[in-house]
């Protein structure tokens, strides 16, 4: 039987100390997810042509990159690796699995556009205490990827003394990729591409929202996303429990922003800066142009609750079943390329109670569970 069958929960995985300590006991919790994780990846990269020993020569190169934007995170992938019995590459490579293609795409002739096989489809949301029922900034995401990786990811809760604390539902090995920290900020990212893609080189992604998850306010978060330099095309959306939010619409060589309309921000896979649509072509909406109405009837759906919004709302606008199989709530479908896409996850959180929900394979009707800190 399917293992994600039997899936109810993700294991929540708790590390502290320094970098080699939390690396370690990392990669020692989570070993078993992680070799599963490689040989997806193994699976994934094939597809798109890359074999796994040219994968892990791209990885090596990476090393470069990763301990350039920050050594002490180096030296905790490094760790990971030792405490999941992983060579450093393999944990590399699941951090940096799409710098990896656009890169191999730049490569080869044909050019990025080779890389939809590999690139996320989410619609996330933010509701601001003005527009929530009890005063709560909401914030919540279904991530839409490879099913499979719903028995490699966990909730990763990491105890800083020199940052705030940091929970994050991420693929095991990963350093980040979606929640929020102790002091109220949080994270949701959404996948898109343009002509802009292919040709830049810069720190992977999930080592991006580590940093940007280990800084005490909005401000300090969203200079971590304006200064970095990045591979990939992307939209972040970052809240902070006080009551406000922003998505940053990033390519390798500019961003774009959107602020909430009456308390509310929805983002799916395509550019919604008008000036991003004047200025890119938006090759993810060729792919998915299904993200058109995902975006809408997410913003319809909260726009109708201004001021009721619940934790029950997140629920309800996320198991939308509209298009089905291609709708908010994505059960799995082949993509272009030949992966598969469904929605692995629905991720809630509320920030104001420092609360996150989690609910594997939601297309299976599955139960959430809450973790905090």
């Amino acid at each position: 039987m399917d293992s994600s069958l039997l899936q109810t929960a993700f294991p929540l995985i708790v590390v502290e100390g320094d970098a080699l300590t939390r690396g370690r006991a990392y990669g020692s919790q989570a070993g078993d997810r992680i070799a599963r994780g490689v040989d997806i990846y193994r699976d994934a990269f094939e597809m798109v042509g890359i074999s796994w020993p040219q994968a892990m020569a791209y990885a090596n190169r990476f090393c470069d990159q990763v301990r350039a934007y920050d050594e002490e995170m180096f030296t905790e992938i490094k760790a990971i690796a030792d405490g999941a019995d992983q060579p450093v590459e393999a944990i590399i490579a699941l951090n940096a699995r799409t710098e990896i293609i656009f890169w191999h795409d730049n490569t080869r002739e044909g050019g990025p556009a080779r890389s939809i096989g590999l690139q996320e489809e989410c619609t996330s949301a933010t509701v601001l205490p003005s527009a929530s029922a009890d005063g709560h900034l909401l914030h919540g995401q279904n991530w839409d990827w490879n099913p499979r990786c719903v028995d490699t990811s966990v909730v990763l809760h990491i105890r800083r003394d020199d940052a705030p604390d940091i929970l994050t539902f991420c693929e095991a090995g990963q350093l980040a990729r979606h929640g929020m920290n102790e002091a109220g900020v949080a994270l949701t990212v959404n996948g898109l591409q343009c002509d802009r893609d292919g040709g830049h080189i810069g720190a992977p992604s999930p080592l991006l929202r580590r940093r940007l998850l280990s800084s005490p306010t909005l401000a300090g978060a969203l200079d971590v996303v304006l200064n970095a330099k990045i591979s990939f095309s992307h939209s972040l959306t970052i809240s902070q429990s006080g009551g406000s939010a922003v998505t940053l619409e990033t390519t390798p060589e500019r961003a774009y922003w959107l602020q909430p309309d009456r308390g509310v921000l929805v983002h799916a896979n395509h550019f919604k800066s008008v000036v991003a649509q004047a200025d890119v072509q938006d090759i993810g909406l060729l792919r998915c142009p299904e993200s058109l109405y995902r975006d809408q009837r997410t913003l319809d759906y909260f726009m109708a609750q201004l001021g009721s919004i619940t934790l029950e709302s997140f629920k309800e606008a996320f198991a939308d079943r509209f298009g089905s199989p291609d709708a908010v709530l994505r059960t799995p479908k082949a993509r272009p390329g030949g992966n598969l896409s469904g929605t692995v996850a629905t991720l809630i959180m509320d920030t104001t109670d420092r609360r996150m929900w989690l609910a594997p394979s939601p297309y299976r009707a599955i139960e959430f569970t809450e973790y905090g800190f």
